[in-house]
């Protein structure tokens, strides 16, 4: 008889690698790694948080498809250059996360939960029509639509994190603490994706320090 897996929550973690970040793009592969590293230890987490890794300037890109961490042998290397582009980002999502969650679904797992997508940026969007593709991602008829918890540091513009986050949104209180705003964030996921795997359900992230809550657009 063939075991029955446990849930599953798909994880997007999505930095804005534009040219603005190139200062801090050591800092992100460290921090990056060091998620990896956590969950790879974690074997609970890890078979309760398949994770992806979705960068987007310019262009959005796929730098690990959705994956089981304890199956990944090398971690992706993120590079910062060109714009901050949101709608091509968004179209991407969508697409990925049908992809990803029928794969998933196809796996035995028990329940694959609604996915959830943390996104890190430190400007605005520099494309006009972006709004378009956000509103396909977060459309309630669709019925993979994700939880998105934004955060924001830099010259991020508060109503824009408001209005593309559906659960929490949080913006850095402190500009000239960048370094400190990444790794608050890593840690955050982190801790969000533990305390998921304890409850065997999604937690929503309320308190991140150096952050400050700022209002959502579109609640649940």
């Amino acid at each position: 008889m063939t075991a029955v897996k446990s849930k599953c929550l798909p994880t997007y973690l999505v930095i804005d690698t534009s040219l603005s970040m190139e200062s801090h793009q050591d800092l992100l592969n460290d921090t990056v790694e060091h998620v990896f590293t956590v969950i790879g230890d974690n074997p609970r987490v890890s078979e309760f948080a398949h994770l992806s890794v979705v960068t987007f300037s310019t262009a959005p890109h796929v730098v690990l498809e959705m994956s089981d961490i304890e199956h990944v042998t090398e971690i992706p290397v993120l590079e910062c250059s060109g714009s901050t582009n949101y709608g091509p980002l968004f179209s991407l999502l969508r697409q990925r996360i049908d992809q990803d969650v029928e794969q998933l679904n196809a796996g035995g797992r028990r329940a694959v939960l609604r996915p959830a997508v943390f996104i890190l940026t430190d400007g605005e969007p520099m494309d006009q029509n972006w709004t378009g593709p956000l509103a396909a991602l977060v459309d309630r008829g669709w019925r993979r639509y994700p939880h998105i918890i934004s955060y924001g540091f830099g010259d991020a513009n508060e109503a824009v994190l408001g209005q593309i986050a559906t659960r929490m949104a949080f913006l850095a209180v402190n500009v000239e603490r960048e370094k400190e705003a990444i790794v608050s964030m890593m840690t955050s996921l982190l801790k969000t994706l533990v305390e998921s795997a304890g409850a065997d359900e999604f937690r929503i992230p309320t308190e991140v320090p150096g952050y400050r809550t700022v209002p959502v657009e579109i609640i649940e």
